[in-house]
């Protein structure tokens, strides 16, 4: 327990003291892009909705949902770590700044869908409901694990400039910390709710 203590407090100091600007900056263009994405869905209706379908045609390949259409848990939380791994890790790239890709392709789904339901007279309120209990969680854990991506890319570029003193190392495992300790618990509980809480939420209010 105590180690789990200094674990926690180390993770927060870091984020205090580095990370939360990066988490700050992420959130408000994850914010944007959905707007922007719902605004655009709304402007070019039949483009977006054919967008979505072909998404919608590459989950139901992706293995994430059964025969039945149920999601499944593992698969699920299989795709959603992996993702967060990622844009954590392409941060190691220096310069090209590709965790912002992730942030980008997920909030414009969102806003797309969005758009999708409005066009199929299906309110607003009743996507949220599908989308907000997991969400609340899974959201926070994609933000979280995109800025630690880009704050590893403006960690590594800095240092091949020669503008940082600082531990690439360091910088490294403090990040995979977080990823461990703050982010996977939310994936985790992301995926409980979208597997088990989300479909009767959707199957009540459709």
């Amino acid at each position: 327990m105590y180690k789990l203590k200094q674990i926690y407090g180390s993770t927060a100091a870091f984020y205090r003291q580095d990370l939360g600007s990066v988490v700050f900056t992420a959130g408000w263009a994850f914010a944007g892009i959905v707007v922007l994405s719902f605004i655009g869905s709304l402007l070019f209706p039949t483009q977006a909705d054919g967008i979505v379908e072909q998404f919608a045609q590459m989950l139901q390949q992706s293995g994430m949902a059964s025969d039945d259409g149920n999601v499944v848990f593992s698969a699920l939380l299989l795709n959603n770590l992996s993702a967060m791994v990622m844009a954590t890790v392409y941060g190691l790239l220096p310069f090209i700044r590709l965790p912002a890709l992730a942030l980008g392709v997920n909030g414009a789904t969102l806003g797309l869908f969005a758009g999708y339901y409005v066009h199929q007279g299906i309110p607003l309120w009743k996507y949220l409901t599908g989308i907000l209990p997991h969400g609340i969680f899974e959201i926070p854990a994609l933000i979280l694990s995109a800025a630690l991506g880009l704050y590893l890319c403006r960690t590594v570029s800095d240092a091949l400039l020669g503008k940082q003193t600082g531990s690439v190392g360091a910088a490294v495992r403090q990040c995979g910390q977080i990823l461990l300790w703050w982010a996977l618990p939310l994936i985790a509980a992301a995926a409980v709710i979208e597997t088990y809480v989300t479909p009767a939420l959707i199957q009540a209010v459709l």
